[in-house]
């Protein structure tokens, strides 16, 4: 997107592409340029079309993802798990526990990530023009706009991550999110989980959502560089298998950036070893000394797998409800 100083009557704007399902990022191939005016580009990033997809494309595709997510969690928080591969630890709970223990959680995670895609997807886009014409640069406009989605979708996911966690960690809390989350409200307070939760949560989630869209930014341009030079390859269509390719590269980037993050909210939210009682940085000490700096890499191969699947899905089911909405195809 060209930059804006002040509010000039018209820009030249590039049309939006997608990560990993939470937002829309301006990198289509150089062929694609459109003028609108600052009024019809500001309400295009306002539009709410943004929200509803992204929510969508979110709670779907997280859903799906479900069953590798308590595989990664089990690992993280099982030591006979933490050592063996996913496929093997998937299979080992499905034989103990039987098929059922893999969608243990489904219910919060579809509702706390169904919110929090519309939430990172809209609050994204809405910051961007605003930051824009107050840094005059595009790298820090998204950034920072990346930095108050995640921390805003900290704040929404606190209550029911805990939930998902102490759902799959501790198999007598309760049977889904219908009998979970009220039970972990009723037991432990309404502010319990914001005040032992957010800051793991943040750690968490800003680098997750930095990584992933500042990331993607620079793959895409990158990717669209190296193929738009290429005479034998058709030039309108590339912008797919760029924004999968550029939306892969970003999950790697994301899930190690933020998978210590990912194992402190699991250490956190634990109930058999006594870290949901501890602070913040006692939790840190106690995981540290459980296994050093690897100990905050748990569960990481996963999670590799878990992500690459969300932002795979992410891209098709969002790019599809924008068409059905009324919005324009990624990179169209």
């Amino acid at each position: 997107m060209a930059e804006v100083d002040g509010m000039p009557p018209t820009s030249s704007i590039t049309t939006p592409s997608i990560s990993e399902g939470d937002l829309a990022v301006s990198n289509p191939p150089p062929d694609r340029v459109m003028v609108l005016s600052y009024k019809e580009e500001q309400k295009k990033t306002l539009d709410p079309r943004f929200f509803l997809a992204g929510g969508a494309s979110a709670a779907v595709s997280h859903g799906i993802t479900t069953p590798i997510d308590v595989v990664k969690t089990r690992m993280q928080t099982d030591s006979s798990l933490g050592d063996i591969s996913p496929a093997d630890a998937a299979l080992k709970i499905v034989e103990e526990e039987g098929p059922n223990a893999l969608t243990v959680g489904l219910g919060p995670t579809v509702i706390g990530y169904g919110i929090e895609g519309a939430l990172k997807f809209g609050v994204y886009e809405s910051l961007k023009p605003v930051l824009l014409s107050f840094f005059g640069s595009s790298s820090q406009a998204y950034l920072t706009s990346a930095v108050c989605a995640g921390a805003l979708a900290s704040v929404i996911l606190c209550p029911m991550e805990e939930t998902r966690i102490r759902l799959v960690t501790d198999p007598n809390f309760g049977n889904g999110l219908v009998d979970g989350l009220p039970k972990l409200l009723r037991e432990e307070g309404v502010l319990a989980p914001f005040e032992r939760g957010i800051a793991p949560m943040l750690s968490k989630q800003v680098p997750y959502t930095m990584g992933k869209q500042v990331s993607f930014d620079l793959f895409a341009s990158m990717l669209y560089g190296v193929l738009t030079g290429l005479a034998f390859l058709p030039q309108k269509g590339i912008a797919l298998e760029v924004e999968v390719g550029a939306a892969f590269l970003a999950s790697l980037v994301a899930c190690l950036a933020s998978h210590p993050g990912d194992v402190l909210l699991t250490a956190t939210y634990k109930s058999d070893n006594g870290s949901s009682a501890a602070g913040f940085g006692t939790t840190i000490k106690n995981l540290y000394d459980e296994g050093g700096p690897l100990a905050f890499f748990r569960g990481l191969n996963a999670r590799f797998l878990h992500v690459g699947c969300i932002i795979t899905f992410q891209l098709i089911i969002y790019d599809q409800l924008k068409q059905a909405l009324g919005l324009a195809a990624s990179g169209s």
